[in-house]
């Protein structure tokens, strides 16, 4: 199964608008951050639990897209 938590994106600093890389996996756990940029600190804020549903809905669709291999696999065709 694809790891999400390794997944990178970028954020911008509240404070000074410089771009920072981070990982799904501090979003998830709503690590703290310093600023590139002017190196503030950024508190990450996991609002309402979304990357905990994100997550769920992703490894459902892709339990979902298994399953329909799957049943590919099982076509004969015949000529």
């Amino acid at each position: 199964m694809i790891d999400l938590d390794r997944f990178d994106f970028e954020v911008e600093c509240p404070k000074c608008s410089f771009a920072t890389k981070i990982f799904y996996r501090d979003a998830r756990l709503r690590d703290v951050l310093i600023c590139r940029g002017c190196k503030a600190n950024i508190q990450l804020n996991d609002h309402m639990n979304e990357c905990r549903k994100a997550r769920r809905q992703f490894h459902t669709v892709m339990q979902e897209l298994e399953n329909a291999i799957a049943k590919l696999n099982n076509i004969t065709i015949r000529l």
